[in-house]
């Protein structure tokens, strides 16, 4: 981040793969005195989700993992019995903001 920073010191979003990759980018930013970049993080974990109810992340894409499990069991369940299965499965998301 502190890269980016130097490379573009006028970025004004970040999105991160994950929420803790986000939580690190916003400290690099509270580093370099930067207060209005909007800072997004992906997964919805606690300490995402935290951060964003306390207003410190702008939004955390949350994953469903309980919904994936089941389409993965369910899918499962068809390639052993024999069935065609999709190539690929969506699973929704949740977009977590304030």
């Amino acid at each position: 981040m502190q890269n980016l920073l130097q490379a573009h010191p006028d970025v004004q979003a970040v999105f991160a793969q994950n929420d803790e990759m986000a939580l690190g980018a916003l400290r690099a930013l509270q580093t370099a005195g930067k207060t209005d970049v909007i800072v997004v993080g992906f997964d919805g974990t606690a300490d995402g989700v935290k951060a964003v109810e306390g207003g410190k992340l702008s939004a955390t894409v949350a994953q469903m993992p309980d919904k994936i499990g089941m389409i993965g069991v369910d899918t499962a369940d068809k390639v052993l019995k024999g069935e065609k299965v999709k190539a690929i499965n969506p699973v929704d998301l949740k977009l977590v903001t304030q």
